[in-house]
């Protein structure tokens, strides 16, 4: 082999190598895709979700209430719609969009006994683990709006958040309250209504939920009786923390940083392809 002939081979291994390390760097910076699609709402639709709904026949039961309590008479969706910077003059110190430039709200104002429930199904994957722990986190915010007609509770305006695994129907997350629920912080808005501020979760889920369907589940009903509305704002679905509230900064993309388990098995796979070529050459 002459010498200018193994000085191109060795270029181009050079070459080779680096663009083993540049891509192996960008599989490390690349922002990682997030669970549920279109979870900041920010293609200002609900694309990616399924909206339902119906009717409240009241809640099953009687206090404490869960999602097993949960009855719809079927129907159509409920109301819903996409905000951007708006006011809500029922719960003034809302700040909306909660992140990004929207925000869902599910239900309205108007009574009428609706029921409108939002759903998605997607599986986690490892790009949903947080690198400070190690471990697949479900991130989203909401805020319920209720009117507090102060009847049975059983026919209170309600709203109903769950995540659930589908592989072994186990709830992960679950939260309920009726307008007016005792020990419930609700804040107090214009006449009637009651509201919560937005509150931020972050449920955080074992290593064996990577690869299994998990289902999203939001509910916001009017009261039993038809003449109160109730609805919840919902935003930031996904693995990564949720954003600025107040039309601030989209929520972060989770990254796997250099030193992560499934980036150094990137970064070895590629140099190890590098070598391979190399001594076939040499």
């Amino acid at each position: 082999m002459s010498m200018s002939t193994s000085a191109r081979l060795r270029g181009r291994d050079a070459l080779a190598l680096r663009a083993a390390v540049a891509l192996a760097v960008a599989a490390v910076s690349t922002p990682a895709l997030a669970v549920f699609q279109n979870g900041g709402f920010e293609q200002n639709s609900f694309a990616g979700w399924t909206l339902e709904g119906g009717t409240n026949p009241g809640l099953a039961g009687s206090p404490p209430f869960t999602g097993a309590s949960v009855t719809i008479n079927p129907g159509a969706a409920g109301p819903a719609d996409i905000v951007g910077q708006v006011a809500d003059p029922r719960a003034p110190t809302i700040a909306l969009p909660r992140a990004g430039s929207f925000t869902a709200r599910l239900n309205d104002e108007g009574g009428g006994a609706l029921v409108t429930r939002l759903t998605q199904v997607d599986t986690l994957t490892a790009a949903d683990i947080d690198p400070v722990d190690g471990l697949p986190h479900l991130r989203f915010a909401f805020a319920p709006v209720m009117d507090d007609p102060n009847h049975a509770p059983h026919e209170q305006p309600y709203f109903y958040v769950s995540v659930r695994n589908l592989a072994d129907n186990t709830v992960l997350f679950e939260q309920f309250a009726y307008s007016g629920q005792p020990g419930v912080d609700f804040l107090q808005g214009t006449g009637n209504w009651k509201y919560l501020p937005f509150q931020d979760v972050d449920a955080v889920l074992p290593l064996s939920a990577i690869g299994q369907p998990i289902e999203l589940t939001v509910i916001a009903a009017d009261c039993s009786l038809g003449g109160h509305g109730g609805y919840v704002y919902v935003d930031g679905f996904g693995s990564a923390p949720v954003g600025q509230p107040g039309g601030g900064a989209g929520a972060p993309a989770v990254e796997l940083p250099v030193g992560h388990p499934f980036a150094l098995a990137a970064l070895a796979a590629l140099l190890a392809a590098a070598g391979w070529r190399r001594a076939r050459t040499v």
